[in-house]
């Protein structure tokens, strides 16, 4: 080590300039090759990592986004679902459904001709938790104006009743020129819970 030292106090000053500019690059040169090359490696795994986390926080908040909007749509069916279970009565009280359905003709001036429950038309639509469903087919035949009809029919679909209207026919009244004749047959959707709680 003496030695160097010797030899480096006899050069010049620009030699001595000269070996201490490459002494000083092979340090920041080692420096590189042994500790920013490998800290390298690991800032770019972390910036792949960084990545991946924001990706999948992005997907966490699309998922929330999309778990929120089935919450919504869930209480929404639930609330349809209710409200058409308020509507299906129970098949005992198809009596009581007649009468509705008569009063509400009284109260438009509708004339029935006709309003008739076809039980040999009855079927089993399905057999549930809560009952058996039925369809019960109801042959309705009217006379009025169409704006009474339209009144009389609008009334009977806010009711709490639920019916499929199948085989609706309008025909000239020829006793009454201002009246017209619906003929129609709603097919009431009826449960009958009794079975149930017998078995």
């Amino acid at each position: 080590m003496k030695k160097i030292l010797e030899s480096f106090n006899k050069l010049n000053d620009q030699a001595r300039y000269c070996a201490f500019v490459v002494v000083v690059f092979m340090i920041i040169l080692l420096d590189v090759l042994l500790l920013v090359l490998p800290q390298m490696g690991s800032i770019a795994n972390i910036s792949d990592q960084i990545k991946k986390m924001s990706e999948d926080t992005e997907e966490v908040y699309a998922d929330r986004g999309r778990a929120n909007q089935l919450k919504k749509d869930l209480q929404k069916e639930r609330l349809q679902l209710k409200a058409l279970s308020i509507k299906v009565r129970p098949i005992q009280e198809m009596p009581v459904i007649l009468s509705d359905i008569s009063s509400i003709a009284n109260e438009y001036g509708v004339k029935i001709d006709q309003l008739v429950p076809e039980k040999t038309q009855q079927e089993v639509l399905t057999t549930a938790a809560d009952g058996k469903y039925y369809a019960l087919p109801v042959v309705i035949k009217v006379r009025c104006g169409y704006h009474k009809f339209g009144h009389f029919l609008n009334k009977i679909e806010n009711e709490n009743m639920f019916f499929i209207m199948k085989d609706f026919i309008i025909q000239n009244d020829e006793k009454d020129t201002n009246a017209h004749l619906f003929s129609m047959t709603l097919e009431m959707i009826l449960v009958d819970r009794a079975l149930n709680h017998a078995g």
